[in-house]
């Protein structure tokens, strides 16, 4: 049986265009004279010796020019704290801490969602009234069962991490005027066209960000979480304690880099890929709205034989399939 060199788990692939942001950050093309003249070192270790004040606030102009190059994002600005994290899952986590300790007992996500959900929800304790430690629980719903409830809290991904496709702003707002409220976990924005995402909705109350998927930025760990109401305790401390070379890469990459260029580019990229896998595995693999992402649905294998289902079987999730694309990407990259 032929292997498929997909991955069950999304790992990013670090774009050429991303790697030369790094290297001009890091590097600058002065470095050569450094046997002569000291000053290349500025550039970059400059930014650690200004004053205490300008280190703590030194995140602040760089989200803010995240936030001014995201048109399309309706209703960001309404957001009133604004936190640099640690990639998506830090922000995941304190948010978390911060609910369970407001007393609420349980999340809900769609099937098929992204599964560090479920797995930081298992380690945020809150101590009850007995002095004993709980975790959070996981409710995992159908579209169809999620548009049912009233008054929950819903942890979504948009672009959604069950298949990497845009979930319409139609389908978040029936959640929310239901008395829901969303955490909108944006970990796959700038990997798709052009979409306005519509955070207006009061009951969307914390927005995260990640330069991780999008950018292959997975262990340069930049994010942040914007909260529209209430200050977030976990996170306060974050001013201090933030990753100052991930900040200066990711305002390299606000500078250099257009997001929709890049999809225009890698979506050619991601196509032929998916042509390939079609012909080789005779199977009716789609591409995503997500370029490092694939998904086959339920209803499309209606009329394909058991055998050949065994090869995407550990590629299950909630209606479907669903395959990260980095191995092919980089096979494609080397030519």
């Amino acid at each position: 049986m032929k292997k498929l060199k997909a991955l069950k788990a999304v790992y990013s692939y670090m774009f050429p265009e991303v790697r030369k942001a790094i290297y001009e950050t890091v590097l600058p093309q002065r470095l050569i004279r450094f046997a002569h003249d000291p000053t290349p070192f500025q550039d970059f270790m400059g930014n650690f010796f200004q004053s205490p004040e300008k280190m703590d606030a030194m995140h602040e102009p760089v989200l803010q020019k995240w936030v001014d190059k995201h048109p399309c994002l309706k209703g960001i600005e309404d957001f009133k704290f604004r936190y640099p994290t640690a990639g998506s899952e830090e922000g995941i986590r304190e948010f978390m801490t911060y609910v369970a300790n407001q007393g609420l007992w349980y999340i809900h996500v769609l099937k098929g969602e992204y599964e560090g959900y479920k797995a930081v929800a298992t380690t945020r304790t809150a101590l009850t009234l007995t002095g004993y430690p709980r975790p959070l629980y996981t409710v995992e719903l159908t579209p169809k069962e999620a548009l049912k409830q009233k008054g929950k809290w819903f942890f979504i991904s948009n672009p959604s991490a069950r298949d990497g496709n845009i979930i319409p702003n139609s389908f978040i707002n029936k959640l929310c005027n239901a008395g829901n409220y969303i955490f909108y976990d944006l970990a796959y924005l700038d990997s798709t066209k052009y979409h306005e995402f519509d955070l207006s909705h009061p009951n969307i109350k914390v927005v995260v960000i990640s330069a991780s998927k999008p950018y292959g930025l997975f262990y340069w760990r930049w994010g942040a979480l914007f909260s529209r109401e209430e200050e977030i305790p976990g996170l306060v401390g974050n001013k201090w304690f933030k990753v100052v070379p991930s900040i200066l890469v990711m305002n390299r990459i606000l500078d250099t880099i257009t997001p929709v260029q890049m999809v225009a580019k890698y979506k050619k990229v991601q196509r032929g890929i998916i042509k390939n896998l079609q012909e080789e595995f005779e199977l009716p693999f789609q591409c995503s709205d997500a370029v490092l992402l694939s998904y086959i649905k339920d209803r499309d294998l209606k009329n394909i034989p058991p055998k050949k289902l065994k090869v995407i079987e550990p590629f299950r999730r909630g209606d479907g399939y669903r395959f990260c694309l980095k191995p092919y990407f980089e096979e494609a990259e080397n030519g």
